[in-house]
């Protein structure tokens, strides 16, 4: 895939799922940036190899839970 391409879907997924923490949590944007940004879940996105950024918004905040959670199981990508 195009870099800048790569990098659009990756910044928009991020939003999303930092939107999605901020309303689970009752978190600040500050924090839920960064705990997103600390995750596994949000390191594997960064790498386009791993085919996360297939992954929505939704499961990507879900996969997160699961990190946190000390469950994390990654789905198949289709």
């Amino acid at each position: 895939m195009d870099l800048d391409r790569f990098e659009v879907i990756k910044r928009g997924l991020t939003a999303d799922v930092v939107r999605l923490l901020m309303e689970r949590y009752g978190w600040s944007e500050e924090k839920a940036i960064s705990e997103f940004m600390l995750s596994r879940v949000y390191g594997c996105l960064q790498d386009e190899e791993t085919k996360v950024w297939h992954y929505g918004p939704l499961q990507l905040a879900e996969l997160y839970e699961d990190e946190r959670s000390g469950n994390l199981y990654w789905p198949e990508v289709a």
